[in-house]
């Protein structure tokens, strides 16, 4: 069975780092506008439905740590979804009618 957390983890352990940067810079250049909207792009065009889960944690402060699973058909569109959440285009919701994108902390 495919695991999308397993994708997930190693692409949070193998982004690359000039792409990252660039993602995070405040200017608006053309290289900038034409990642953002790659990833975009591989977070909304997609079947993947994201599902909450919630876990038990460690910290005192928190008593559960909310994670999502990205679940469908096709393991690839998986694959896509989970690396575009690795730069920090994560898909967080998704409806007949809309789709809510979380990018670097803002929806």
């Amino acid at each position: 069975a495919f695991k999308s957390k397993k994708i997930e983890a190693l692409l949070r352990n193998s982004t690359d780092s000039e792409l990252m940067e660039l993602l995070h810079i405040e200017l608006a250049g053309e290289e900038r506008i034409a990642a953002h909207e790659f990833f975009m792009t591989l977070a909304a065009c997609n079947t993947v439905i994201p599902i909450l889960t919630h876990s038990s944690s460690l910290d005192e402060v928190h008593d559960t740590v909310g994670t999502i699973e990205y679940q469908g058909e096709s393991p690839d569109e998986q694959a896509l979804v989970a690396a575009a959440s690795a730069y920090g285009y994560t898909l967080c919701e998704r409806t007949s009618g809309h789709i809510v994108i979380d990018v670097n902390g803002e929806k």
